[in-house]
């Protein structure tokens, strides 16, 4: 049966998805570094609701009129997760559910280079597009 283009695939390797499952019911932060289309990405992985949450809130830092926007956005996305989250506790969802990762204080990592900071502390990324991991932080 072929999938559609437009459905959103998770991974079904049983590690990742443990540990991607015992963030997001336990709230517990990891260090992990990542493999993705041959970037190296490390930080902490963290649950979705934690990243909406902080993103949010670092949103709103500068009083500007576009952090207000980038705040009520952030907001609303934050609600609609929430909404979505709860849809699917209510049906039951199934384990490998889970299409996205996140993290909280991202390094880029390249050979012979020092690691370099992003330029937001936060990274999402598709569970589908890793390639490989460590449970470790580089920097």
């Amino acid at each position: 049966m072929a999938k559609k283009k437009s459905e959103q695939i998770g991974t079904d390797d049983a590690v990742i998805l443990m540990f991607l499952n015992l963030v997001e019911e336990n709230g517990i932060e990891i260090p992990i570094t990542l493999s993705v289309s041959g970037a190296v990405i490390s930080g902490t992985l963290i649950n979705a609701s934690t990243y909406y949450a902080e993103i949010t809130e670092s949103s709103k830092l500068p009083n500007t009129t576009i952090s207000k926007i980038m705040y009520k956005n952030f907001s609303d996305l934050k609600e609609a997760y929430a909404k979505q989250k709860q849809e699917e506790a209510d049906k039951e969802a199934k384990k490998n559910s889970l299409t996205f990762i996140h993290l909280k204080d991202v390094k880029y990592l390249s050979t012979g280079v020092q690691p370099t900071p992003s330029s937001s502390n936060w990274w999402r990324g598709r569970i589908s597009s890793i390639d490989g991991f460590s449970f470790d932080s580089l920097v």
